[in-house]
């Protein structure tokens, strides 16, 4: 039996949700030349090592890197994420939760990659996949669009194109190939402004290169997992801080930087960015130290 329903008078936006992917979603979708390199998961179940623990996992396979598990979500009762609309609504509800921004899951490891064709065939899977199963719900779903930006021609005809779908977001690479300060983005800020979209960054997104294990976002992700399993010595403590405190927010502070160094905001006034769970305790330092550095 469920618990009551929350009732709120404020109007309740979650803006970090995440979509499951069907596990063969790209294998199935993408373009055949392209299939065995697609981004791809497996499931299977095992006994748990203690009461209570999880007994559900998946493996992800992406180009570049290989048999990432992790259990699904830790959950020990009620349903099994799937990422049906029905189900997510009933979660909602319950919350008291009015709309979900909800955005990839760990397809953000296809999605912005250094070989632009791959990249743009994910994306373009995912989309139309979300459309057909979340469309008759995007009154209180508000999923985002992920739109590679290693080609603006492609990315802006990809805006176009979700915003005719019924998206609202697009979702771009915290790690863009280019920094956001460069105008040859300009064509993808109008593009957003004109479809009346808006922009999502999500932590550790882009950066990924197919055939390099080190490139940098899957190297950090993977630290960030490991950690858990590895004894607590000084230095571990030490580096989990560092790690956390000073180059966590490095990236969301660049992206501020460059956007607004390069005018983006003053070019296109009706355009809003959200940077999603990069944390904000940084935040007001970030604006002091921009004020600081004209003094």
């Amino acid at each position: 039996m469920g618990g009551p329903t929350v009732s709120q008078k404020d109007f309740v936006v979650s803006a970090d949700g995440h979509l499951l992917e069907p596990i063969d979603l790209f294998r199935e979708r993408l373009p055949a030349h392209l299939r065995d390199r697609a981004v791809w998961e497996e499931d299977f179940e095992v006994e748990p090592q203690a009461d209570g623990g999880a007994r559900h996992f998946r493996r992800l396979h992406t180009p570049g890197f290989e048999g990432w598990t992790i259990s699904r979500y830790r959950q020990t009762c009620g349903l099994m994420p799937e990422g049906d609309p029905e189900h997510i609504l009933e979660d909602m509800d319950l919350d008291g939760v009015d709309v979900q921004v909800m955005h990839p899951n760990l397809s953000l490891f296809g999605l912005y990659t250094d070989d632009h064709e791959l990249s743009l065939a994910h994306a373009r899977v995912y989309n139309d996949y979300v459309a057909e199963r979340l469309s008759p719900h995007f009154d209180r779903l508000a999923p985002t669009a992920p739109v590679p930006l290693t080609d603006v021609d492609d990315a802006v005809a990809e805006i176009q194109r979700v915003a005719g779908l019924g998206f609202r977001a697009v979702l771009l690479p915290a790690t863009a190939p280019r920094p956001f300060y460069t105008r040859d983005y300009d064509p993808v800020w109008a593009a957003v402004q004109d479809c009346g979209m808006h922009v999502f960054f999500h932590t550790q997104t882009g950066g990924v290169k197919v055939d390099d294990p080190e490139a940098i976002t899957l190297k950090v992700v993977m630290e960030n997992a490991a950690q858990v399993n590895q004894p607590m010595t000084e230095k571990a403590a030490a580096k989990r801080m560092v790690t956390q405190a000073v180059y966590q927010p490095i990236v969301p502070q660049q992206i501020i930087c460059q956007l607004i160094g390069g005018g983006v905001p003053e070019r296109h006034p009706d355009l809003h960015f959200a940077l999603i769970e990069f944390n904000a305790h940084w935040l007001s330092s970030l604006v002091g130290s921009m004020d600081k550095c004209w003094v």
